[in-house]
């Protein structure tokens, strides 16, 4: 679907000088462009990318959506859970509303990964094809050239365009990609399982959610995986930091040694102590927050593989 993304117009280096000429005539100074070219052709400097952004955009405008309304039926899911734990709702009323919400996360869920993946293949072909824009404005980039392109305003923008505009590309991708974090993803899939699961026990039909449960299946696999990156890297932030505690921990044993024989007065004993501990509190609260991330996401892909396994 987005092969697209490499199919651009070819032009040479002289035809972008020619075009020039009819736009601006004070670009006849770039004439020695043209022997620049002679003997091979090289990829459009000013390739349209409107197809393309167009696509995308389209695509990142559904995700969006995807991700609104599944975080709401998350949050719906949730609040309906407690309302049965507490007793305001019966179980036939919850039942039926389980059944429609489990209708509504379903193709949420088919959607949403479905579209990751299109933004996924998207954002990987627009930095090769910003990889491809790089090594041909580098050619592009002599001293002589430089220094006509210097005193040419449109020039230079068609030039550098391209490169532009598939960073904005990228940036937008990368900005709708990271509005659905792992952990949520992870919590949608436990939501999502779980329902299944229900289903299943009712021996309801299940041909229809059966995308959803290959979805999702191979969805926690790539989030597996992932985490194991992440997770390496929280608990080698959370060793430093508590070196560092306990760094910080011996500082204060000896602020408080050099008070009691008195080589501190009590104003920078409690300037220095004050400090320390606000320092320490600090680092302390961080590794807790670490640790706790840690837990609640491995425990979510434990429960997610478990129902996995349920489901099969």
């Amino acid at each position: 679907m987005l092969g697209f993304l490499f199919r651009r117009s070819r032009k040479t280096p002289n035809m972008l000088v020619q075009k020039s000429r009819v736009v601006h005539p004070s670009q006849r100074q770039l004439d020695g462009f043209q022997t620049f070219s002679q003997g091979k052709e090289r990829a459009s400097l000013v390739g349209s990318t409107t197809q393309t952004e167009d696509e995308v955009n389209e695509e990142l405008k559904a995700f969006q959506f995807c991700v609104k309304s599944i975080k709401e039926i998350s949050l719906k899911l949730e609040e309906l859970a407690k309302m049965l734990k507490s007793g305001q709702i019966p179980e036939n009323a919850h039942r039926l509303i389980i059944k429609e919400l489990g209708d509504q996360i379903s193709i949420s869920v088919e959607e949403i990964f479905r579209l990751r993946e299109l933004l996924e293949l998207a954002r990987v072909r627009a930095k090769l094809e910003w990889a491809k824009e790089k090594i041909e404005v580098k050619e592009f980039e002599t001293p002589d050239h430089k220094r006509m392109l210097a005193g040419d305003a449109y020039l230079t923008r068609e030039l550098y365009s391209p490169l532009y505009k598939w960073e904005e590309m990228t940036s937008k991708i990368d900005a709708a990609l990271s509005s659905l974090t792992l952990e949520e993803e992870a919590s949608i899939i436990e939501q999502y399982l779980s329902l299944i699961k229900e289903r299943l026990s009712a021996k309801t039909g299940t041909e229809d959610i059966e995308m959803g449960k290959a979805a999702c299946k191979e969805r926690l696999s790539s989030i597996s995986e992932r985490w194991t990156s992440i997770r390496r890297d929280k608990i080698e932030r959370a060793i430093n930091l508590e070196l560092k505690a306990s760094q910080m921990k011996d500082d204060i044993k000896e602020v408080e040694v050099r008070f009691a024989v008195t080589e501190l007065d009590q104003s920078a004993y409690e300037y220095k102590m004050s400090t320390l501990q606000g320092s320490l509190k600090n680092l302390e609260k961080e590794i807790s927050e670490i640790r706790k991330s840690i837990d609640e996401m491995d425990m979510k892909i434990f429960r997610c593989s478990d129902l996995v396994r349920e489901n099969p």
